[in-house]
């Protein structure tokens, strides 16, 4: 199942691709979850130092608390794309930072480790996560996915081989559809900002 994942990540159809990184993204975070609810202790990941927190800490306004968030955001994003740049076989290095922070969340989200007081394991807890987190992450997985054919480096193994230029930087094209598809993940990133930061000043 692993190796079909990876191989339909790099797909050359787009909506394939979609829906092999949303797939990955399940199989990661519920495999993550279960590993902290059963083998870690409630809570354990509460003292984690996260460089994100500092970038909101101190008062601001509700509108400064949705840019920030929307530049934190936007800055996942760049990265993901920039390590799109390079493919081993069919695998783009973008999903590397994508699926590690799939990994976190899990490991969060199993051992009720988030701050804001409400339990993961509650409905409430899963409802928010479906109107911040989700759309955040769906908004990394669409735009991981429609910015696939970037790739200008590439290896056919992971060991072994350097990797050599396959096209030009001006060569590079995205379709109609793919920049569709990255118009509307920026949409939803937008919407994530507000929900996160209007339920935060309720």
């Amino acid at each position: 199942m692993l190796e079909r994942i990876l191989l339909g990540l790099g797909h050359d159809k787009l909506w394939p691709r979609v829906g092999y990184a949303y797939l990955g993204f399940f199989v990661i975070l519920a495999l993550t979850y279960a590993f902290g609810l059963l083998f870690l202790p409630e809570g354990v990941m509460k003292t984690l130092p996260l460089p994100a927190l500092t970038f909101f800490e101190g008062e601001q306004s509700f509108s400064s608390l949705v840019v920030r968030t929307l530049g934190y955001n936007l800055f996942a994003l760049l990265l993901i794309v920039g390590m799109n740049h390079m493919r081993v076989r069919r695998f783009t290095f973008g999903y590397l930072p994508l699926y590690a922070n799939t990994f976190m969340l899990g490991l969060f989200a199993g051992t009720n480790s988030f701050s804001g007081g409400i339990s993961t394991y509650s409905f409430e807890g899963w409802m928010m996560f479906l109107r911040i987190g989700f759309l955040e992450f769906s908004a990394y997985l669409l735009v991981c996915a429609a910015t696939v054919k970037l790739a200008m480096f590439h290896a056919n193994r992971w060991r072994g081989e350097q990797f050599r230029k396959i096209r030009k930087f001006k060569e590079i094209r995205l379709s109609g559809q793919e920049l569709a598809v990255i118009l509307f993940a920026l949409g939803i990133l937008v919407v994530a900002a507000f929900n996160e930061w209007n339920y935060v000043g309720q």
